[in-house]
């Protein structure tokens, strides 16, 4: 039986948080995956040579990732005792896909699993962003519609915005090295709203946050080891991401307005060759009359609009 969030993977698919995460674990790495549920990342991070060891919940939905993996550890990573079965086991990755937000203690969890970290070893994680443009107009007409899958999973215990997640990194004694985003842009999301629910001002407003079209955020973490180096270079990486993607987003504006201009030109465009076409047939029209109006007529009409 295949896990209710198997899904298909392609490695190479840009916007992606399963791409993002191989991306940031890398090949030929010792891999402790949480929540490996029917082993569709687990094929992948095979592929690139990596060794897994998998921890799942629902012992009914792994048997197909028992192929990819070396062994699963069945159990809830909210509990002690899951932790104690990997007894000194180490890993170069320990990955953690879309899972944080289920766990009723994820820092606790987070701490766990890092005392099986190896000293150079980094965790990636992929969260869901609450503060999607889309859920926060839900919210303003009075709603939060949990769905199966997505922003609002009803399984989710725990939603996370950047800045959480990052202080949830801090407390769990981790420093962000690199962050993805995967973006889903407003009224595209599973939660179904659509233009008519917010008034344009409103729109303006939500859509001003940075973060307001990320649907997930995928980020790589090492171990805190208090130096102010690898402290200032997070930093520094986290706001040149911040700043990447307002030049995105400032990219992505100024190609929407050239792509209205140019649409704006081609009406005038059009207009104008319309007004060129009516030009041309009251001129003709013009000439057919003239032909049929006497010369005495046609001076004295003149003389008239000149002393008008």
């Amino acid at each position: 039986m295949l896990s209710h969030y198997h899904a298909a993977v392609d490695p190479d698919q840009e916007n992606n948080s399963h791409a993002a995460m191989l991306r940031l674990v890398g090949f030929n790495k010792r891999v402790l995956e949480a929540g490996c549920a029917s082993g569709h990342v687990s094929e992948f991070l095979h592929a690139q040579g990596c060794s897994v060891v998998g921890i799942e919940l629902d012992k009914e939905v792994v048997q197909p990732a028992l192929q990819w993996l070396e062994r699963v550890v069945v159990g809830n990573m909210d509990d002690d005792a899951l932790w104690e079965q990997l007894d000194d086991e180490t890993f170069d990755a320990i990955l953690f896909g879309d899972v944080l937000e289920h766990l009723r203690d994820p820092l606790h969890s987070l701490r766990s699993s890092m005392q099986h970290l190896r000293a150079s070893g980094t965790v990636v994680i992929s969260v869901p962003n609450i503060a999607h443009a889309d859920v926060k107009i839900a919210l303003m007409k009075g709603a939060f519609p949990y769905r199966e899958t997505g922003l609002l999973d009803r399984t989710h215990i725990h939603f996370f915005t950047r800045e959480s997640l990052l202080e949830l990194l801090k407390q769990a004694g981790l420093i962000v090295t690199e962050v993805c985003r995967v973006t889903v842009p407003v009224f595209g999301t599973e939660i179904g709203v659509q233009r008519s629910d917010v008034d344009e001002h409103v729109l303006e407003a939500i859509l001003s946050d940075r973060e307001s079209q990320t649907y997930q955020f995928v980020v790589k973490a090492v171990r805190d080891d208090g130096a102010r180096a690898l402290e200032e270079l997070s930093a520094g990486m986290v706001e040149l991401t911040n700043k990447l993607l307002d030049e995105s987003r400032r990219s992505a504006v100024l190609a929407a307005r050239s792509e209205a201009l140019e649409v704006e030109l081609g009406t005038l465009n059009s207009q104008r060759e319309a007004d060129q076409h009516e030009l041309a047939r009251l001129r003709h029209q013009t000439n057919v009359i003239k032909r049929f109006v006497p010369t005495w007529l046609r001076r004295f009409l003149s003389k008239r609009l000149a002393q008008e």
